[in-house]
């Protein structure tokens, strides 16, 4: 398996600061790569916490020997969740000022021919193939919980006022509710993970046909950002975009 991957953040046009952080973890063996995104909340540094907690446990984790001899990685997955939900709210508790901060989640752990998949928050994961983009997460938001009810059409959740209202995250509950699952790995595609930052400001064409012009990753990531910053760059903006590809048989 072939893994390139290009990563890109960018504070955008209205935020103080940026409570994104991201990591890439491109691992020695060349069956396995893990990524993830987190979109802190909370105002100024809180949310800044909260992501770097989600995303450096994330990291620890997957590092880990004993994650390599794991049986079962859904529950090794649910409890990284676990652990970086517990940290972030010992942190709020023994620092009152923080209290309700807290951060989405999106990360994958590609192993063989599967991917696994930690999902809380409005943060996606999308794949791309030829002309066809495919979001494979769903948010954890009020809006999202209007549509799923028919309560609202699809272009009243695109623009409607809360929408930026979440359900669920790291942090603001004791116990933590992610999805976590598995799909199958599309060795001729494209995997995307993204802070709403970009989805608010770009919609599912916009974003393939960016992703689908004759330019290097490094570029496509890059020209992502700037489009999301020439739309209103609302919030901070972190990408990662990965590409696979089979290695040609011996």
């Amino acid at each position: 398996m072939i893994i390139n991957y290009a990563s890109y953040t960018d504070i955008g046009k209205v935020r103080e600061n940026n409570e994104d952080y991201h990591i890439v973890i491109p691992f020695e063996e060349h069956n396995e790569f893990a990524a993830a995104v987190a979109d802190g909340m909370g105002g100024h540094l809180f949310g800044e916490i909260a992501s770097k907690t989600a995303i450096d446990t994330f990291e620890k984790k997957i590092r880990d020997r004993r994650f390599k001899n794991c049986i079962n990685i859904k529950d090794y997955l649910y409890n990284v969740c676990k652990l970086s939900n517990k940290e972030i709210l010992e942190f709020s508790k023994k620092h009152n000022v923080l209290s309700g901060m807290g951060t989405t989640l999106d990360a994958i752990y590609i192993k063989d021919d599967k991917i696994h998949i930690i999902h809380i928050g409005d943060s996606r994961i999308y794949t791309i193939s030829g002309d066809n983009i495919k979001m494979v997460t769903k948010d954890h938001s009020y809006v999202q919980q209007l549509l799923d009810k028919g309560d609202i059409t699809f272009d009243e959740f695109k623009n409607h006022p809360n929408k930026n209202v979440i359900t669920k995250a790291l942090g603001i509950a004791e116990t933590p509710e992610p999805d976590i699952f598995e799909i199958q790995l599309d060795f001729c595609g494209y995997l995307l993970l993204c802070s709403d930052g970009l989805t608010n400001m770009l919609d599912d064409t916009n974003i393939l046909n960016i992703i689908n012009q004759d330019t290097d990753l490094d570029t496509k990531v890059e020209n992502l950002a700037e489009k999301a910053n020439e739309n209103g760059g609302t919030d901070n903006i972190t990408i990662v975009l990965i590409k696979t590809e089979k290695k040609a048989e011996e």
